[in-house]
């Protein structure tokens, strides 16, 4: 993704991705672009967070906040939803997202999994972002390139 002034990626590497430094349930991949993609090995506690500075941001745009993921076509463990959290200043954006749905028919190709929108505004804060699903089926085949934050168009 070529970034404009306004678009902003936060990487897998720049992400807190729970148990990510164990090989046994994460790898890390390197990707074409010369960055490292998180590859999910198997988890039943998916957590993966992470923040922008709103400061980065121009006041008064809205913005949309995108998981930039693909799943492998032997992913497992994704037909229950899994929870997506955007909090910004002034409020909180909270839902489930279906992953196997999202992939449905695009397995092994990069795409972009809207998770929320804001208005960015002139009040300091981090933009701040959680996926999450604790317990539950073991899961394989996610993998993550990062979080893009960009104006909505």
């Amino acid at each position: 993704m070529a970034e404009s002034k306004n678009d902003h990626m936060v990487y897998a590497k720049d992400l807190k991705i729970t148990w990510s430094r164990d090989r046994r349930y994460w790898r890390w991949v390197k990707d074409t672009e010369n960055s490292y993609v998180a590859e999910l090995l198997n988890v039943c506690w998916l957590k993966v967070s992470g923040k922008l500075e709103n400061a980065n941001l121009s006041p008064g745009t809205q913005y949309e906040v995108v998981l930039v993921a693909k799943m492998k076509t032997r992913a497992y463990g994704f037909d229950d939803p899994v929870n997506f959290k955007v909090t910004y200043p002034g409020g909180t954006n909270d839902r489930p997202i279906n992953l196997e749905v999202e992939f449905k028919d695009s397995k092994d190709q990069w795409k972009d999994i809207k998770l929320g929108e804001f208005e960015a505004s002139a009040n300091q804060g981090d933009i701040e972002f959680l996926l999450y699903k604790y317990g539950g089926k073991w899961k394989s085949g996610l993998v993550i390139k990062g979080v893009a934050v960009r104006p909505k168009s």
